[in-house]
């Protein structure tokens, strides 16, 4: 958006990872910080106050807490800017009235998906006209088809002809990482092959306590969270997804088809807007390890399948989940609520003039 040739502040807790990487790209960070009753009543003062002074056209929220310090911001302004939600996961929302109040308010909410956006339309009764699925975009000059760094391979001691298949995501429970080592088992049996786990979370006790139980340490590489996930991606064959819950559109799937990487994923959430069976990627039940293992093997196995699903999967994110094509949407969004509040503006003025 800033290269579109918007102003692009952020406002946001200083403890979050966010404040210091925006602050690093240069962008203009105000510190929000949430926590407790007192504090969240400050940050929605703050943050009316820094709409004001800075005269912002466009406030977007993006989770619970920042959503109602938002709300309560827009509402208390006087020339108050159009407010948009963004809704990231799939997990089903509250159907309590203040939760349907809520995500009420905005002139739009953007989704990650169009499974997001059903669900809140039929959860809470959004009107579907106020509804936005806009995947997640991808940078396609950071993620293109290349070879791995070879210090990578070599330091995690992979064997050059081994087939590796690879996660990327936070550690968490839902994201299926134990279905994907049983799944490992069975296909390791009779293959070649390795797991390459990337990234850190507070399920890495369990994954490794099973890692044990299960006998795979030799196969598997815990690599944790890593900064280059580009590099990570072009070292993998194939892209596992074994996630069995809160899925829109995951950035690991549409980046490792940005690198022509077949994918192998749950069929939930918004995962079957961006893999298409036997196109782009196959997916298979969620917490269906023998499923999982049979659409590895079918990966490992079928070179053709393998490749032709390398080609259409890049073709589609191309077409479709580009980080152009995403700030395009985004910015129809806004012009699309920037244009109905002036309009609305406008009214309340001719209204004022006519009872003066």
């Amino acid at each position: 958006m800033r290269e579109r040739g918007h102003r692009v502040l952020i406002a946001c807790d200083p403890e979050g990872e966010l404040y210091e990487r925006a602050r690093g790209t240069g962008f203009p960070v105000h510190a929000l910080p949430f926590g407790g009753l007192i504090q969240n009543f400050k940050s929605w003062q703050d943050l009316r106050r820094i709409s004001v002074q800075e005269r912002v056209d466009i406030l977007n929220t993006h989770s619970s807490l920042d959503s109602w310090a938002g709300v309560l911001a827009w509402r208390t302004m006087k020339n108050h800017p159009a407010l948009v939600r963004t809704r990231h996961l799939s997990t089903p929302v509250r159907q309590s009235w203040p939760t349907r109040w809520l995500y009420n308010q905005p002139a739009a909410t953007i989704t990650t998906g169009v499974n997001i956006a059903d669900l809140l339309h039929e959860r809470l009764g959004i009107p579907q006209s106020r509804l936005f699925a806009i995947p997640t975009g991808v940078p396609l000059t950071e993620f293109t088809p290349r070879p791995a760094p070879p210090e990578l391979r070599a330091g995690l001691n992979l064997p050059p002809e081994a087939f590796i298949f690879g996660t990327l995501s936070v550690l968490r429970s839902w994201k299926g990482h134990l279905f994907a080592l049983e799944a490992l088992k069975k296909v390791a049996a009779n293959h070649n092959c390795y797991l390459l786990i990337v990234g850190e979370g507070p399920y890495r006790p369990v994954i490794e306590e099973r890692l044990a139980a299960l006998n795979l340490k030799p196969r598997v590489r815990l690599a944790g969270h890593q900064e280059r996930a580009a590099d990570w991606l072009a070292l993998m064959d194939a892209l596992v997804m074994p996630s069995y819950a809160h899925e829109g559109v995951p950035q690991a799937v549409l980046q490792a088809m940005a690198m022509a990487k077949p994918v192998v994923a749950s069929s939930i959430g918004g995962i079957p807007e961006a893999v298409t069976p036997g196109s782009t990627g196959l997916l298979v039940p969620p917490k269906d390890a023998d499923a999982l293992a049979q659409a590895m093997t079918m990966v490992l196995t079928d070179e053709a399948l393998r490749n032709k699903m390398a080609q259409q999967g890049r073709a589609k994110v191309m077409q479709q989940f580009s980080l152009e094509r995403m700030a395009e949407q985004v910015e129809a969004v806004y012009d699309k609520v920037a244009g109905a509040d002036l309009r609305r503006l406008e009214t309340r003025k001719h209204r004022l003039i006519r009872r003066v």
